[in-house]
């Protein structure tokens, strides 16, 4: 099937999550309006580190479709609309530039079983919220807890998009064909994440105990 492209600078959205956009060239403008009015989902995908400008080359081959789902209309015609992300696609080849790029995409779905990443759910469920309650200490989230999805593959999704990593990185778990080809990287990068926060932790510890000895600053 045949979409709009709507390629961006440092985002990588995934299955099930949900983004704020503002929507302001001409171009963008009217393919979102057409989408709002077709109910129909746009591409979304990330542009090559890197890159100057949009060109054929410097679009990643791998995104997610997303569908408007609430939308603020402002002056000038610019829009601030909220997007959830529906199903990867891969482009096959790009059909068109003008007035805004449209390609013909295939689907993507994951391969292997649910019940053979149970095991890794688990581990992962259980770093992130690691991740979670340190991020709470550091005064990161006000929230006193956090709902997980059911789902491994949604779970994989929700995670890789909320990890503190780089775009390039968030868009290698994107191409990936197995939820557990995901988590074990995913575990890899929270592992990282616990250790990161726990020496802020300890820095801050060390702050506070410094200022309540009177020795900041001699």
């Amino acid at each position: 099937m045949e979409i709009p492209l709507f390629p961006l600078h440092n985002l990588v959205l995934f299955p099930g999550v949900s983004v704020p956009l503002h929507i302001f060239e001409e171009r963008y403008k009217l393919m979102i309006n057409a989408c709002i009015d077709n109910d129909e989902a746009f591409g979304l995908v990330l542009l090559r580190a890197g890159a100057d400008e949009e060109r054929e080359e410097t679009i990643h081959r791998v995104g997610v479709t997303a569908r408007v789902v609430n939308v603020e209309r402002l002056d000038d015609g610019r829009l601030n609309i909220l997007a959830e992300g529906e199903s990867r696609f891969r482009i096959l080849r790009i059909t068109g530039q003008l007035p805004y790029w449209k390609a013909s995409v295939s689907f993507l779905e994951d391969v292997g079983s649910a019940a053979s990443v149970e095991p890794l759910y688990e581990t992962v469920s259980t770093l992130y919220r690691k991740v979670f309650e340190l991020g709470a200490k550091l005064g990161l989230s006000e929230e006193s807890d956090v709902t997980l999805p059911d789902s491994p593959a949604d779970l994989s999704y929700m995670i890789g998009y909320v990890l503190d990593i780089e775009s390039e990185e968030k868009q290698k778990l994107l191409e990936m064909t197995t939820v557990g080809e995901r988590f074990h990287v995913l575990v890899l990068h929270l592992k990282e994440a616990i250790e990161k926060l726990e020496q802020r932790i300890a820095l801050k510890a060390k702050v506070v105990k410094i200022q309540g000895n009177g020795h900041l600053g001699k």
